[in-house]
């Protein structure tokens, strides 16, 4: 006598069970390669330039990690998921020059790997449409830390002027171009696209601001650094609530406070004896 076959559907749970534990231990295995890279930053035998060198050189190497884990879906994965990875290189390229304490420099690394670890599984789960509605707070929160990151960085390490606008023109456009194409409701590539080239324009503006009245602003690192993250956010917003036709009371109360105390910090700056 023979055994009727088992359904498809009933094996189905395990597959997808076994695929996924799989899909984690691979991008765990991938994080941990990527602190190491990140690591020898650090190396007392690497220049400044050789550190961006090696920053790039750990973007190029989590991209095809990325994209072997996030592939599985009808469509390829996009530009947008690579955008965090590439402001943590950023970030802790610049803070291998700026902390001297090693056990601090491997905590951020430390951060860095669990914080990629942690953006690629939501992306994982946003490409599949199995996202919460806790896993947009996360990205954000993600999205946040690595930016204001970079900032920091890019207003600490005194670049010429034109490349410190250059720098953070860029890394405003991806941060922003992430956020309308990943956090909340995605707006199409196109729109998403101009709008982050909008937002950019307006936030290097301010740094281009702060940095001319500089004989008249006194402004530290964290400050500016701050200033920005604030201008990012309150012009990200409103460009998605705009779009998504979703304003309300609670909303403008949220961005008119960011934005008084972004005039407070430009305002208490400013010392006109000096």
């Amino acid at each position: 006598m023979k055994i009727p076959p088992i359904p498809a559907e009933r094996l189905a749970p395990t597959a997808t069970a076994f695929k996924s534990e799989r899909d984690r231990s691979f991008l765990i295995f991938a994080g941990v390669v990527l602190v190491a890279i990140a690591f020898g930053f650090k190396s007392e035998l690497l220049g400044q330039g050789q550190v961006w060198a090696l920053a790039l050189g750990l973007v190029v190497v989590a991209a095809p990690a990325l994209l072997g884990y996030l592939r599985g879906s009808e469509e390829v994965p996009r530009i947008e998921h690579y955008i965090p990875v590439a402001l943590g290189a950023t970030t802790l390229a610049g803070l291998s020059l700026l902390v001297p304490e090693l056990w601090k420099y491997l905590v951020l690394t430390g951060v860095f790997g669990a914080g990629f670890i942690l953006a690629a599984r939501l992306d994982y789960l946003r490409l599949r449409d199995e996202e919460k509605r806790g896993h947009v707070v996360l990205q954000e929160t993600i999205l946040i830390l690595a930016l204001a990151g970079a900032y920091l960085v890019i207003v600490s390490l005194h670049f010429n002027a034109i490349l410190q606008l250059l720098w953070i023109f860029t890394i405003t456009f991806m941060a922003s171009y992430r956020s309308f194409r990943i956090n909340g409701s995605a707006i199409a590539t196109r729109r998403a696209f101009i709008f982050a080239l909008f937002v950019a324009q307006v936030v290097s503006f301010l740094a281009w601001a702060i940095t001319a009245l500089s004989i008249y602003l006194v402004v530290n690192e964290g400050t500016f650094a701050v200033m920005l993250l604030f201008a990012w956010y309150i012009n990200r917003g409103l460009v998605r609530h705009t779009v998504e036709d979703s304003f309300t009371r609670n909303v403008v109360l949220e961005y008119g406070a960011f934005a008084v105390v972004l005039v407070y910090l430009f305002v208490s700056s400013y010392q006109p004896g000096r």
